[in-house]
């Protein structure tokens, strides 16, 4: 199948004005072709930032330059000329024009490639900075220009028809990681050296395991609370393994854990089934634990949670379902590590340091609170390739995806119908610091931003390439990254 070359774009706006805001831009008008604005400029840029003094911008009529320390850089050029153009030619795949609404803003048109694609109302009764005027993605290889292009028109309200302009913003897609999880999955299930049938087969099984144990579920239920603790080596790993029909039964939505796994190392959990428990998996003070392919739904609180120091572990493949029917507040899907209100209780009052999990290609469905979180005092973590449909009624979400750690990567990630925001990096203390969040999408149909990042000045990148649509407040609220 051939990639279509026409490019997505979103107009939407940046920042969370103090008052409402009339936003009449964005007026899609792929198809309609003017005269071209401009002549191309002179200079064709890759990726980058390109501030409004930048020599790469060729510009035509008179234009103004204006102190701001809201906006990038620091400062803007404007024009109150009604044949005002500014333009850019580059190489890239995505394109970003930022601007300024204000009192006295006019209607601009953007034109790509000789093109008008869009027509922007760049009036608002309060002046609002650094806002997104324009995006466009997936441009085809080669050289594209952008040109805004003052229309001399402007919104009744407004009492001037001026064009703004931040910046440009040239991005490129950056490639997910490309990680091989196939010897982790339940098809790579070596043959079992134990095959248990009964809850009670299981929990001898269990208590015996040693490296290299294999322990295979028939299909059937296993109804209890089941524990591991003992650990493998990296090359014999101990496999707990079944098929979906092998389903694991906790005691009730109000007590217990169905699967537990403490202070163990090398473990492999593939392939079956977890459901009605108050929580699903849990690993606790363990490492280099990979939970892949199961089934975890109707559960109390947290689907899948590790914590208590679980460090280089991975959970893959999963499919998260129907969390906290208990209580939504406490139904996270995939949970990492521990809030700072229970480290006294969890980690003798430290951050939990549940460093270098992996959480990709998991589906979760209906989360009580958050699809898939991680918590202060957790870093160099990776999560990415998830899709995430929708909450329980009456959740209180933030996010789809929500880090308070360090050092988290967010990427390749989808989401639909969140709570508020979509992604959210949230900060507290020392912790909310350098999180990326990378060629994300989602429609988030609510009230915040695609990326909400709180702690504006902790260096939390959100690239260019997120592609998130239907947040009332627009992308995101800080200036996004090439």
């Amino acid at each position: 199948m051939t990639r279509s070359t026409a490019p997505r774009i979103h107009p939407t706006a940046l920042s969370r004005p103090a008052v409402t805001v009339l936003l009449a831009a964005a007026l899609i008008l792929a198809g309609l072709v003017g005269a071209a604005p401009a002549a191309r400029a002179a200079t064709v840029v890759g990726a980058g930032t390109y501030q409004e003094t930048s020599t790469a911008i060729a510009y035509s009529s008179s234009w103004s330059s204006l102190a701001s320390s809201a906006s990038s850089g620091g400062a803007i050029r404007y024009s109150a000329s009604g044949t005002a153009t500014a333009t850019l030619s580059f190489t890239g795949p995505n394109i970003t024009w930022y601007t300024w609404k204000s009192p006295s803003g006019g209607v601009v048109d953007v034109y790509l490639d000789g093109v008008r694609v869009a027509t922007v109302d760049n009036y608002a009764g309060a002046s609002k900075y650094g806002v997104l005027g324009f995006s466009a993605h997936d441009l085809s290889s080669g050289t594209h220009t952008i040109s805004i292009r003052a229309t001399g028109r402007a919104n009744a309200a407004s009492s001037g028809k001026i064009t703004h302009l931040d910046s440009f913003v040239v991005g490129e897609n950056r490639p997910a990681a490309a990680k091989s999880t196939a010897a982790y999955r339940y098809d790579a299930c070596p043959a079992a050296t134990t095959t248990v049938a009964t809850a009670t087969q299981l929990t001898t099984a269990l208590a015996a395991a040693k490296p290299g144990s294999v322990i295979s579920l028939a299909p059937g239920t296993y109804r209890g609370g089941f524990q591991l603790t003992a650990s493998g080596t990296a090359a014999q790993p101990i496999w707990i393994c079944g098929p979906r029909t092998a389903v694991v039964v906790g005691t009730s939505v109000t007590s217990g854990t169905a699967l537990r796994i403490t202070g163990a190392s090398n473990v492999r959990v593939a392939g079956f089934t977890v459901r009605d428990a108050l929580q699903g998996v849990m690993v606790k003070q363990s490492s280099f634990v990979t939970v892949a392919d199961l089934v975890v739904k109707d559960v109390g609180y947290e689907g899948i949670h590790l914590y208590g120091h679980t460090t280089d572990s991975a959970v893959l493949h999963n499919t998260v379902a129907r969390t906290g029917t208990a209580d939504v507040a406490f139904g996270e899907g995939i949970y990492i590590g521990t809030s700072q209100r229970r480290w006294a209780e969890v980690t003798s009052g430290y951050p939990d340091r549940s460093d270098r999990n992996t959480i990709i290609y998991n589906t979760v469905i209906d989360a009580g609170a958050e699809p898939i979180e991680a918590k202060e005092g957790t870093s160099d973590g990776l999560i990415e390739g998830n899709t995430i449909q929708g909450y329980r009624a009456g959740s209180r979400a933030i996010g789809w995806v929500l880090v308070t750690g360090n050092d988290w990567i967010v990427s390749g990630n989808s989401g639909s119908s969140a709570v508020e925001d979509g992604y959210v990096s949230m900060s507290w203390d020392a912790w909310g610091y350098r999180n990326s969040f990378v060629g994300n999408t989602g429609v988030v149909g609510a009230s915040g931003y695609g990326v909400w990042v709180h702690g504006v000045n902790r260096g939390v990148m959100v690239s260019c390439d997120n592609r998130i649509t239907g947040a009332t407040e627009g992308l995101t609220n800080v200036f996004c990254t090439p």
